[in-house]
């Protein structure tokens, strides 16, 4: 099977980041460059050749050959590449998709951003045997995925059926049975479902004492467990994801700075501006024409193998 360079088309490859069920992709980078987004999927990165940093919330992760590295819903990323080709694979998973068929909260653990202590201890040159296997998984659903249902029925099971082994697989060849659990099952899914409120609820005014109503938890509580379970401050989150849905809209349409603003929850165009530059690094309308740039310089691929 021939893929591109990137196996996709850039703006169809953002698109389906954020809202498809799932994609997998291998692409090859020879020439170096920057790269700062965000987006609602969990993304497993397996890394064949090349060296680059990337930086999570603000956190360094040093990738090398042999590495895997999970990136987590709505955690901010930036890269920098040191070595090139950067060749890799990809899988992104939508948590709402994964959720509906993969209950077990310590299974769960694997789609997380893991700390950098953890991804030094247990993330990096993974065992021949689990690094070849989830390869090849990712084949078979690269396969999957690009099939037609009529000439492979059960399609859909045997997707959550391999997304699952590939989540078992990570769970073993990360060893997350020895990895520290830093929240209850009961909180988790407390914290899990204030999540969720404020995903599909950022346009709404959205504090820690509206949820503290809403939810018939102790502020406190809230602010505690919440950053154990996301990594973010309550505030760092619903900044986080309303920044998210405005990269969207200025992605994907041509309305105004003070538009996307609006439409993205914020209060006022000049703390969207503000809140964007703090967290992608430069202001809405710079990173419009980036993107826009970006897309137009990445029309022609170079096959690389789906092997």
């Amino acid at each position: 099977m021939e893929v591109g360079i990137n196996d996709y088309i850039e703006a169809e490859h953002f698109r389906s980041i954020c809202e498809d069920d799932y994609n997998v992709s291998r692409t090859c980078e020879y020439e170096f460059n920057s790269m700062h987004h965000i987006h609602n999927s969990c993304e497993i990165l397996i890394i064949e050749e090349g060296v680059t940093d990337y930086y999570i919330v603000d956190e360094k992760y040093h990738l090398d050959p042999g590495d895997v590295l999970v990136i987590g819903s709505m955690h901010h990323h930036a890269r920098n590449m040191i070595e090139l080709p950067y060749l890799r694979y990809g899988l992104t998973v939508n948590p709402d998709y994964y959720r509906s068929f993969i209950f077990d909260s310590n299974l769960l653990r694997v789609f997380e951003t893991p700390t950098v202590e953890d991804y030094n201890r247990y993330c990096k040159k993974i065992s021949k045997e689990y690094f070849d296997h989830l390869v090849s998984l990712i084949r078979l659903l690269y396969d999957e995925q690009k099939s037609d249902i009529s000439a492979n029925p059960m399609k859909s099971q045997m997707e959550k059926a391999l997304i699952t082994e590939i989540a078992v697989t990570l769970y073993r060849a990360f060893r997350m049975n020895e990895r520290r659990v830093i929240i209850d099952p009961y909180q988790e899914e407390r914290m899990g479902k204030i999540r969720d409120y404020i995903t599909t609820h950022y346009k709404e005014r959205l504090s820690l004492e509206t949820l503290s109503d809403i939810f018939y938890m102790h502020p406190s509580n809230i602010s505690k467990y919440f950053h154990r379970y996301c990594g973010f401050t309550l505030n760092q989150y619903i900044n986080t994801v309303r920044v998210y849905e405005a990269q969207k809209l200025l992605e994907n349409t041509s309305l105004s700075i003070a538009v996307i603003a609006e439409e993205a929850g914020f209060g006022s165009v000049n703390n969207f501006i503000r809140q964007y530059k703090s967290l992608l690094k430069k202001t809405p309308e710079r990173y419009r024409q980036e993107f826009r740039a970006f897309i137009s310089a990445s029309r022609s691929c170079v096959p690389i193998p789906m092997r």
